[in-house]
């Protein structure tokens, strides 16, 4: 090739290349200008030097308005300096950020930017931005975040619990309903809840609830609450306003209403959502209204039963005074409902009434009068009261009135006087048989000893007192509570009794004082004690000196300040009960033994009272014998009426150191034994000789001054007095009166002497 050729041949290769950078720059321009992304391009002074169309459209400037000029034209320092540190940064190539722009309209728009930097010998002479407009998710996000955070305020500050329910492992809902009833009582916990359903527990805070188990709160063993659980597999585990029975941190029972939603993953129940309401005072309120329906019910069934076959007439009467409802009617009123008296008596019969009537339907004031009607040829006599109803206004809507048909009345009044007269002929003999039978409530006899008692409890039941009963085992020491009971102020209150002695000492305490669930092995539910069972009533505690010295001080609390903890419990309970308390041992000498405490015995020995012996009230037992001889005869159906006087001497004449409960169960014994209407004899253990002691002797000498006394009429001195029966002064023989605590007018009849004694 020539030289001149290869000229040429440059000249064009020259010119080719040209062209071609010439269409590259060209491309990139055109790719800068229409690419959909902003492209910013800046000067190492922050100048802009590129903007493409996107750019544009987005900020609304020219290119022409911005070249040469400050990028801050975009983005104010006063407004964004927080963009402006960004800015300053834009050096880092590969940076990534997002800052707001301000538009040329003043708007706000969000960009998304990738920083490059353009450096010539590594030196950086321009920076170019890649923007994407993300003004819309920007918005988007923030509405979102608007949304999440007005949900939590909601659901912070609802007044019904919203809760979200974990499984301590995903659970398979095709194991067997038992078992999975078992799973979801006691295999989950609460994971995220709300104040509401804190405060619905008694706690302040949904924080404080957060990991409790279900079975904490939940009565699992209610049959209620496991046939919730039944229903809510049994749905698909979507169940909408069912109750739930539950307990709160203080143990009071709740009742809640509960709408869940179970989430089911792979056939696995992993968790529950649910909203909660307490209904505790709904379903208290529908309760009490469901029983006062019930009542009301009765009421009325009552109400008719009373009124069945009785002279007295009811009914109601509207402004025109027709008959709206009328029961009981007399003859002339069975088609009385809406007619008036005039329409079915006659307007001159029933003038008198009707003018009655009228009276209070226009002064709205009750009335009452008697007065005749004529009707055919009968004439009925009333006792008439007419009251008016009114509206929630006080209007008078009608009448109300009951008439009572007082010839009847008086029919009854006749047949009433003569059952009087025979119940007056009744009484002397019944209170005589009352007296033998009964002597003082459920208490028989009345021997001097005895009725020392029985006046000791007359003094102190009406009181508030603590009272101790002493005596012997058999003495009748529990009837003498009873009797306190029965003739105080608490009268219609309970009467709870407790031996001491018949609870092992592990559960004494637990008896006496209840126990709350869990307080010990066993302890499924909770138990309340007998203090508290007799609240507001009375307490026998018998054998009290059996009480264990530790329980001593908790019970010494509860007479003190009225108040105890139920084993395994922190709340403190207030009762108000009164305590009797029995015992048959020496409770001085267990103070003194340190068996029992000294400030409890004192509190219990406010007012003692000791049970007499039967050995020493020796002239009851008579009147006991032929009282148990009915009382088992009746259940044996038996009939016996003759006691052998050998026999009466021989039960008289045993010391009985089981008392009264010995003597009865003996005269069972001779009952069923008996053959006849006669008594059968006593077993051959009661003629055996007894050993005389100090207290038998004195007793006996005590039994034969009281025989002497009887035989003698209480005459004291003469040829025929007691002191020469026994043959003693007559000074003496009162000195040995005053000492056993005879009373010489218990022994003077009629015609006795008037001595002084």
């Amino acid at each position: 090739m020539s030289s001149a050729d290869r000229i040429a041949h440059d000249i064009i290769e020259r010119n080719l290349a040209e062209q071609a950078l010439r269409d590259a720059k060209e491309f990139s321009e055109n790719l800068i200008r229409t690419a959909n992304v902003m492209i910013l391009g800046l000067d190492t002074e922050g100048n802009v030097n590129l903007l493409n169309d996107a750019g544009e459209a987005i900020t609304g400037y020219s290119f022409a308005e911005l070249k040469g000029k400050s990028w801050s034209m975009l983005v104010p320092r006063d407004r964004f300096p927080e963009v402006r540190a960004e800015f300053d940064s834009l050096v880092e190539a590969g940076k990534t950020f997002e800052n707001p722009i301000l538009t040329k309209s003043g708007e706000e728009r969000y960009i998304a930017w990738r920083n490059s930097v353009v450096k010539v010998n590594d030196k950086v002479v321009a920076t170019i931005s890649f923007g994407n407009d993300i003004t819309e998710r920007k918005t988007a996000e923030e509405a979102l975040r608007r949304h999440e955070e007005n949900y939590r305020r909601f659901v912070a500050q609802s007044s019904e619990a919203i809760f979200r329910e974990e499984m301590d492992a995903p659970v398979s809902i095709d194991l067997p309903e038992d078992e999975l009833v078992q799973h979801i009582l006691f295999d989950s916990y609460l994971a995220e809840c709300n104040d509401a359903l804190a405060r619905m527990y008694g706690f302040t805070s949904g924080q404080q609830l957060i990991g409790k188990r279900l079975s904490e709160m939940l009565v699992v063993d209610d049959p209620r609450n496991v046939e919730l659980t039944r229903e809510y597999i049994r749905s698909g585990f979507k169940v909408v306003e069912r109750e739930s029975h539950e307990v709160d941190i203080h143990g009071n029972p709740k009742v809640f209403r509960n709408s869940m939603i179970g989430i089911v993953e792979n056939r696995k129940l992993v968790q529950t959502w649910g909203i909660q309401r307490d209904v505790t005072e709904q379903v208290k309120a529908a309760e009490g209204q469901k029983k006062a329906e019930q009542s009301l019910v009765r009421s009325e069934e009552r109400f008719r039963v009373a009124l069945k076959g009785s002279p007295i007439t009811v009914f109601n009467q509207d402004r025109d005074l027709r008959y709206t409802w009328i029961y009981n009617p007399q003859d002339w009123q069975h088609e009385a409902i809406g007619k008036t008296d005039a329409e079915m008596l006659g307007s001159k019969p029933s003038a008198s009434l009707e003018e009655l009537k009228r009276r209070v339907l226009k002064t709205g004031v009750a009335l009452r009068q008697e007065m005749t009607i004529p009707n055919g040829d009968r004439t009925y006599a009333f006792d008439v009261s007419i009251e008016p109803l009114l509206d929630a206004d006080g209007n008078v809507l009608g009448i109300t009135g009951a008439s009572v048909d007082i010839a009847q009345l008086r029919e009854m009044t006749d047949r009433l006087q003569a059952a009087r007269d025979k119940l007056a002929q009744e009484k002397s003999y019944l209170e005589s048989e009352i007296q033998t039978e009964l002597g003082f409530e459920e208490i028989i006899g009345q021997s001097p000893a005895l009725l020392d008692v029985l006046k000791d409890v007359r003094v102190v039941a009406p009181t508030e007192s603590t009272v101790l009963l002493l005596g012997e085992t058999g003495t009748g020491k529990e009837l003498v509570a009873r009797s306190v009971h029965s003739l105080g102020s608490r009268r219609n209150q309970t009467f709870i009794k407790l031996n001491c002695a018949a609870v092992p000492v592990g559960l004494l305490e637990s008896e006496l004082f209840g126990h709350e669930k869990g307080a010990f092995t066993g302890a499924v539910s909770q138990k309340i004690g007998r203090i508290e069972l007799a609240d507001k009533g009375t307490l026998l505690l018998d054998e009290i000196g059996e009480l264990p010295l530790v329980l001593q001080p908790k019970l010494l609390r509860v007479l003190q300040d009225r108040e105890f903890e139920r084993l395994g419990g922190v709340r403190t309970l207030r009762v108000d009960v009164r305590i009797i308390s029995s015992t048959n041992r020496d409770l001085r000498q267990d103070v003194v033994d340190k068996k029992f405490r000294e400030d409890l015995f004192y509190r219990l020995n406010v007012f003692p009272i000791e049970l007499p012996a039967l050995r020493r009230r020796r002239t009851d037992i008579p009147i006991l014998v032929h009282h148990f001889v009915r009382k088992h005869c009746g259940r044996m159906g038996k009939h016996i009426d003759t006691v052998p006087a050998e026999t009466m001497n021989v039960l008289q004449n045993w010391n009985w150191p089981g008392n009264i409960r010995e003597l009865e169960n003996m005269i069972e014994r001779m009952v069923i034994l008996s053959k006849s209407h006669v008594l059968a004899d006593p077993p051959v253990e009661l003629d055996a000789p007894q050993e005389v002691g100090d207290d038998n002797l004195t007793e006996m000498e005590r039994e034969h001054i009281v025989r002497v006394l009887r035989e003698t009429n209480g005459i004291l001195s003469g040829a025929d007095g007691a002191a020469r029966r026994l043959g003693i002064k007559r000074t003496t023989l009162q000195s040995m009166l005053k000492r056993f605590g005879i009373e010489l007018e218990n022994y003077r009849g009629e015609g006795g002497s008037c001595e002084p004694g």
